[in-house]
């Protein structure tokens, strides 16, 4: 029962790192609408095998090339595409961004609310009711 309980809080757990990554990264494209030539980068969850990079991540915080996968997270970055090309060679769509922004901030909000709730249940039941 514990063990259960424990796998299914710890992928509740890393469902909130990733959101509040790919949050980091959307945050970025929107940043970024007005920066010459550059395309918007979206990150997926799931299992993809690593490519190997081309340079050397000298720290934790620096975003991956696109189309590279975290081995540790089982996230992938991807060249998002965007909008068509504008004359600066810019694809960041800001609408789609900002709808990208909230449908995440949605299933970050859902995940932490039956986080809440899970943990509650576990309070309750380790003080008889009485907490």
């Amino acid at each position: 029962m514990i063990n259960g309980l424990n796998k299914t809080t710890d992928a509740m757990a890393n469902g909130l790192t990733f959101h509040r990554r790919r949050h980091a990264v959307l945050a970025g494209n929107v940043a970024n609408s007005d920066t010459p030539g550059y395309r918007p980068l979206d990150l997926v969850r799931g299992k993809a095998s690593p490519l190997e990079l081309g340079l050397e991540q000298t720290s934790e915080l620096h975003l991956p090339e696109a189309g590279t996968t975290d081995p540790g997270r089982g996230e992938t970055f991807f060249d998002d595409e965007g909008a068509e090309p504008g004359l600066d060679g810019n694809t960041v769509s800001v609408d789609r961004e900002l709808a990208k922004v909230d449908a995440n901030r949605v299933r970050y909000t859902a995940t932490s609310r039956m986080i809440s709730k899970r943990l509650a249940a576990l309070r309750y039941a380790a003080t008889d009711g009485m907490g």
